[in-house]
């Protein structure tokens, strides 16, 4: 039995973090566009990643792709709403097998943590490795 799962995908601002087909990240940074849901709120949402490219050659590389929610538009009180390692198995516990192109990672999260609702949504993504790359695209969905 096969099947699959579709999200829908909104262009307002914030919910698209990275275009298909971008120049590859070699370096921690926010991804994208802070999504401001306009006043804090507990919204069930999921973040979708297209990989499109992992070096992972030296054996070392890992790619922590994290989702953090915060009242306040400068992150001062980001809290950790899902967190994702991707690269190479060797070095990411409980992996089989290493990141690659047309790999497909799902973060489930709720922007409410111990009963804090949040009103900004960010994508992180922090590097480790020698010399690390990774391409992929990003969006998030407020339905599934």
């Amino acid at each position: 039995m096969s099947f699959s799962k579709q999200y829908a995908i909104d262009a307002a601002t914030g919910l698209i973090k990275r275009a298909a087909g971008s120049a590859a990240l070699t370096a921690d940074a926010y991804v994208g566009d802070q999504w401001d849901q306009g006043a804090a709120a507990a919204t069930n949402a999921i973040a979708i990643i297209n990989i499109e490219s992992c070096k992972v050659s030296a054996g070392d590389e890992t790619y922590l792709l994290t989702i953090l929610g915060s009242q306040t538009s400068d992150r001062s009180d980001g809290e950790i709403l899902a967190q994702m390692f991707v690269g190479d198995a060797g070095t990411i516990a409980l992996e089989t097998r290493d990141t690659i192109a047309g790999d497909r990672v799902e973060m489930r999260f709720r922007t409410e943590k111990n009963g804090t609702q949040f009103q900004y949504v960010d994508l992180h993504l922090d590097v480790t490795g020698t010399s690390p790359s990774i391409g992929f695209g990003a969006y998030i969905s407020k339905e599934f």
